[in-house]
């Protein structure tokens, strides 16, 4: 088992990728099971032929069509789903309903099902659909899925949120044919020990076990890590890509292909140990797990998701604070009761990347309200300060487009009360197409065309806000 080092693995040949072809209009040729059109199929062959498509970088498009050996489908959303689900044509997202039956819960979702976007406003599936690869974890908060999602890209395998899922429509349906039996058994990779390399029977990524989560192997990690991919298992389809992603909270890891460098897992994130808190913090007497190196990169540039609760884990500073958008804001002793904070889980994390977290503003354009509901009014981050949005300019400045979160309210009352944005705030506001920066502690300087481009100011950083700010703030001209 895995306890202070990783046991390694012998050295091996490097994993096998598929190779991808571009839009062409004949894909490269493979077999991906024994279904016939429009006849029944499994789960794990519906799941084969979506990742068939990934494999061959097919290209977004709703003309004409992509030929391989699946057959001839439109490459769109509700055509790569036809094609997964080898239909006799290439279906609509409205027309999907007509060979599927609609599920009650998302909870009734297994691998090969789809997800069609319901559009409130014409009363259609006429907007979005996804094919649903298997839950992230045990307690359904995030799937895999397979998309064609638009142009410019090409077919992918992503996770969403159960909660992005429920606030954009979707509504799970399930293929007429579509059957749970597989006309081979293979073992449940769950029910396999640490340590041990599985994959699915038609798909070529590897992943490593450990404590029930599957963490995908890349071909750079096979010799550093020392990988034996003759010892790879084959594993039930559907199962290998509902393992979840992510280690427990609180699992300590190291990279298995060497360095002294330590993390722990939280929320899917690797958060850095320095020295000192891997003795006084207690991470020390914990099995410290080697990952693959790719995967622990990954892992480090996730964020917590918003709305994580957090304190030091050394216990020596009591506050406690939410994740807001990689932003840790301070929770008070009555909003920590009053706002409901108390009923949810609580995760120690290490006290140096707490500090950072603390010390790190809002994003610009995060769009925040009272999480306590007794102020109604809805604000944007600029530079730092919560500028406050009145219901037309929510509208107007296009920010109910935009995800709205949930901050303390004693935080959110102290950003709101800050006079200006932090000086090198970029700054626009709908009288005028100038852009300003905030310079001079609180006044502005306005920018002209040659200010942007490489290595100058970046357009993408501008902030749009009320005209009422912009013009509350000073002229500077130096």
């Amino acid at each position: 088992m895995l306890t202070r080092r990783f046991t390694r693995l012998a050295l091996s040949a490097a994993l096998v990728t598929a190779a991808g072809a571009g839009l062409l209009s004949t894909g490269s040729a493979h077999a991906v099971g024994i279904s016939t059109v429009g006849g029944q199929i499994t789960r794990s062959e519906v799941l084969a032929r979506a990742q068939s498509w990934v494999d061959e970088g097919v290209w977004y498009s709703q003309q004409g069509t992509y030929s391989d050996s699946n057959g001839s489908y439109r490459p769109d959303c509700s055509g790569y789903v036809s094609m997964s689900w080898h239909l006799g044509q290439s279906r609509t997202t409205w027309t999907l309903p007509g060979v599927s039956a609609q599920l009650g819960s998302f909870d009734d979702l297994k691998p090969g099902d789809a997800l069609d976007r319901y559009n409130p406003a014409t009363a259609q599936y006429d907007t979005h659909v996804i094919l649903f690869a298997g839950w992230v974890d045990g307690a359904h908060t995030s799937a895999n899925i397979y998309t064609e999602s638009q142009p410019g890209t090409q077919a992918s395998r992503k996770t969403y949120s159960r909660s992005y899922l429920n606030s954009q429509n979707y509504v799970g349906f399930r293929y007429n044919n579509i059957v749970d039996a597989s006309p081979t058994s293979y073992p449940d990779p769950a029910s396999l020990p640490t340590g041990t390399l599985v994959k699915a029977s038609n798909d070529p990524t590897v992943k490593l076990m450990i404590s029930g989560a599957g963490l995908a192997v890349s071909g750079s990690d096979v010799t550093p890590d020392g990988y034996d991919m003759s010892k790879v298992v084959t594993v039930d389809d559907a199962k290998f890509w509902a393992l979840p992603s992510s280690l427990p909270a609180g699992t300590v890891v190291h990279d298995q292909g060497g360095g002294a460098n330590r993390y722990v897992i939280v929320g899917g994130a690797a958060l850095p140990i320095t020295g000192a808190e891997w003795t006084a913090d207690g991470y020390s007497i914990r099995p410290d797990m080697g990952v693959p190196g790719a995967w622990l990169a990954s892992a480090q540039q996730t964020v917590l998701p918003t709305g994580t609760l957090v304190t030091g884990q050394s216990g020596g500073d009591p506050s406690i604070y939410v994740m807001v958008n990689n932003s840790a804001l301070p929770i008070t002793g009555n909003e920590w009761t009053a706002d409901g904070y108390a009923g949810q889980a609580l995760m120690g994390v290490p006290e140096t990347w707490l500090g950072a977290a603390v010390a790190k503003p809002l994003a610009d354009r995060t769009v925040v309200k009272d999480v306590s509901g007794a102020n109604a009014t809805v604000h944007v981050m600029a530079g730092g300060k919560a500028v406050a949005l009145s219901g037309a300019d929510y509208t107007a400045l296009h920010y109910d487009a935009a995800p709205l979160v949930a901050a303390p309210g004693t935080w959110l009352a102290a950003a709101a009360a800050r006079p200006a944005p932090a000086d090198g705030t970029l700054l626009v506001s709908p009288d005028s197409a100038t852009v300003w920066l905030v310079t001079g502690h609180g006044g502005k300087k306005a920018l002209t065309a040659a200010d942007f481009g490489p290595g100058k100011y970046d357009l993408a950083k501008v902030v749009t806000v009320p005209t009422a700010l912009t013009a509350s703030l000073p002229t500077v001209t130096s």
